[in-house]
Parts: structure tokens; sequence; C-alpha cells
């Protein structure tokens, strides 16, 4: 038997046993297969089991996974509530990070991730876009204005802050020092001077003349989250960052005055990180929101400083929310309003510490709101993916008439306990 012959007899024997499966089986090889039993399957190995359990589970948690509902809000003010006035759709195609008022409350700029911020106006009652701060390079984190309104600074994720004019729009200066992102930035109450928080771990005082940092301080050991001129005079600087210290600063001298210490308030809070500050309006107290289920008030324009009020509930432990104060005109005295990771806003009496609203505004972190100075609105911003800032109201149960005995101005400020206390630290710091 040649090659040939046994490649053809190879040839033939293959196609037997692997017949043409374009080829018809007859019906005696269809009941043939028909009647084989088919082979019992492998056993399954042991190692698979909690994998398969874990599968289970989670196909279980899917099939079960209830589709998101809007949250009735929880009023626990009997003469009002907290209702949605506006929603402005200001053309961002990333989140908006920062909200801001104006001094006077007649514009109103939004900072978004897509690095432009938008200066607005109210026309035809809502808020148009009417100016365009275009010239970051990556996402604006915060925006301040003169109290002249004559300018506006922004700060981001580029390492830069940078200086506008309000009436056109255009940049007026590029200010470059700072080595990590920038946080935070505030402008003096005179506008002559402006400073920023950044990553990393400085605050760096600027001059709208000059491009270069007239001061720099070396305020904390971790990333800086929030800073701020003290209201009238702008004496002090308050900082606060990662590394749970919250620091007043001379503004002249760049010196340390106080370091506050959260677990000197009486709570076990362990150096929570900051996640923001803001001082009142009169300068007298200092709201500080850390990463933990409570937000301080503290009283700095007494020495030593003193834990006046605490907020407890909050859920914030990542996101950083610029919490701040609202005080409705038709409202027994002022709130404190804090944006959650759930979306919510938890609205607290500022005199008696304790839940007054929480509001399902938005789906995502809350990331900012911002007061308006006049009416009894704020706006907030979140990361949800439809872009928009809403606007909210407090409307009264009552009719709101002048002279009506429910309808009582806001009343003052609770005076501060003497049951907590902050020793001050040395006068001359090291950072």
């Amino acid at each position: 038997m040649n090659a040939q012959t046994r490649a053809a007899q190879g040839s033939h024997n293959t196609a037997r046993l692997f017949p043409n499966p374009k080829i018809s089986l007859n019906a005696r090889e269809i009941r043939r297969l028909r009647g084989l039993v088919p082979p019992p399957p492998p056993p399954i190995p042991k190692d698979w089991a909690p994998i398969d359990a874990q599968n289970d589970r989670v196909a279980a948690a899917k099939k079960t996974k209830k589709p998101y509902r809007y949250k009735r809000p929880k009023n626990l003010d009997e003469k009002g509530k907290y209702v949605l006035s506006e929603t402005i759709n200001c053309g961002a195609v990333r989140p908006i990070s920062s909200v801001r008022f104006t001094p006077s409350g007649r514009h109103l700029a939004l900072g978004s991730a897509d690095a432009i911020g938008r200066f607005c106006q109210r026309k035809n009652g809502k808020w148009e876009v009417v100016l365009l701060f275009d010239e970051h390079e990556e996402g604006i984190n915060d925006i301040q204005f003169s109290k002249d309104e004559h300018f506006a600074i922004t700060c981001s994720d580029d390492k830069t802050v940078r200086l506008w004019d309000v009436r056109t729009g255009k940049q007026h200066r590029k200010f470059v020092g700072h080595q990590d992102y920038v946080f935070a930035c505030s402008v003096h109450p005179t506008s002559t001077l402006f400073c920023s928080g950044s990553f990393d771990e400085t605050i760096k005082l600027w001059d709208p003349r000059c491009p270069e940092a007239v001061r720099e301080i070396k305020a904390h050991a971790e990333p800086i989250t929030g800073v701020q001129f003290s209201p009238g005079d702008g004496s002090v600087i308050a900082s606060g960052s990662y590394d749970g210290l919250t620091r007043l600063w001379d503004t002249a001298s760049g010196s340390c005055l106080v370091t506050i210490y959260a677990e000197q308030a009486g709570l076990p809070a362990k150096q929570a990180p900051v996640s923001g500050l803001r001082y009142t309006p009169n300068g007298s107290y200092l709201l500080v929101s850390t990463h933990d289920t409570f937000m301080r008030l503290w009283r700095v324009d007494t020495q030593p400083v003193r834990a006046s009020r605490f907020f407890e509930g909050c859920r914030s432990l990542r996101y950083n929310c610029n919490n701040g104060f609202h005080a409705p005109k038709n409202r027994e005295g002022p709130v404190v309003v804090a944006g959650q990771e759930d979306g919510c806003l938890m609205i607290f009496d500022m005199n008696t510490g304790k839940l007054a609203h929480e509001v399902q505004a938005h789906r995502s972190p809350v990331l900012g709101m911002d007061n308006h100075p006049r009416n009894s609105m704020f706006v907030s911003c979140s990361m949800d993916k439809d872009n928009l800032a809403r606007v909210w109201r407090y409307e009264s149960h009552f009719s709101g008439r002048e002279g009506d005995p429910d309808i009582r101005p806001p009343a003052p400020l609770v005076q501060a306990p003497d049951d907590f206390v902050v020793p001050p630290v040395r006068q001359s710091y090291a950072a």
C-alpha cells in the first residue's frame, strides 16, 4: 500500500467518523442518537460555591432593587416649608460645582466642572446667562465677587486663580503659584486683597494689581478645603483642612491666632476632616462642616473660642459641600442649610440646633449652596447628570401680611454656652 492509498483510506475513515454536516442523517441514525443517554454533568468544585452564591445574591438584589422615587420632604416646622422656586439651566455639559450671588443679589455666578463660569442675570422672570468666564483649562471649584461687584475671582483644578471683569467677561489677570488644585478663595471686604487655599497645604494672599503672591502661609499638613476673610474688617482669615483643624490667621502678619480642635468641643470626632467653613454675616460665628455626622458653630469673636451649637445627623463622609446660612424674612429665626451626599438638604434651626426641614432637592451629592442677600431664597447645585441649579424659597403657612403677629423678624443668634471652651494656642505659630 503506497502513500497515496494510505492517505485515501485515512481520509475515508475520517469522513466516516466526522460526516459532512451539510449531508442530512437518515432515520435510523436519528433514532439511535435520540436513544442515547447524555452523560452526567461534572461535579462543581468547592471553590466555586461562594462565587456562585455571591452572584445569586447580586442577581437577587438587582431584581428587588426599587426604582428611584421622589421622597416627600420632612417638614418639622409647622409654620412653613421650603418649596422649589426655579430650576436654572445654564447650558453646562458637566455638573455645577459652585454657586454664588453677587453682594447686591442682582446677578448669579455658576462654576462648572467643564471649566466654564457662567454669569447670570434676571431677565423675564428667570435667570439667563449673559457672560462666560471660559479661560480655565480644568473645572472651577469656587467663585467670589468683590464688594463693589467690579470684578470676580475663580479658582480651578488647573492650579490657577483668575481675575475677571464682570462688565465685559474678559480675563484681567492670571495668578500662578500653587502647586496643586486650588479649592477655595475669598475676597477681602475692601476689595484690595484676596486669598486662595490649595491642596498644596498653603494659603496665598494676592494683590489684584500684582501677578505674584503677596504672602504665602504654610497653614496645614493636609489639603485645604476652605478659606474666608472675616466680614467687616477682614483682619482674620479662617481656614479648614483635611487634617481636621480649623485655624484663624492674622491677615497682616500671617501668624496663627488660634487652632480649633473638633474633639475639644465635647464630641468624639477623632479629628474628622474639615469639608468647609463659613462665617455668619456679622462675623461673630464660624460654621465648620466635617466628614462625620456633625456640624459645629463656633463663636470666634471672644477669647477663648467657644462651641455654640452642634447640628447632628449629617450624611456627608466623602464630598465637600459649601454649607451656609439662610434667614427668611417670613420665618422666625435663621437656619443652617447643609447639603448631603444623598441629594437632600437638611435645614437646621440655628437657635435650637434641631432639624426643621429636610428636602429631597437633588439625586446626587450636593456640592454647594448660597443665600440670596436680600430675598428669602437660596440656590443649590449638585453632581446630577442634568447639570441644573435649583432655587428654593421659604413659604409660610400664614398670609405674610405686614403686621401679622406670627411673622416676626429673625431672632438674634443664640449666645454661646460656657460649658465648651477651646484653649487658645500660642500667638506665634510656625507652620
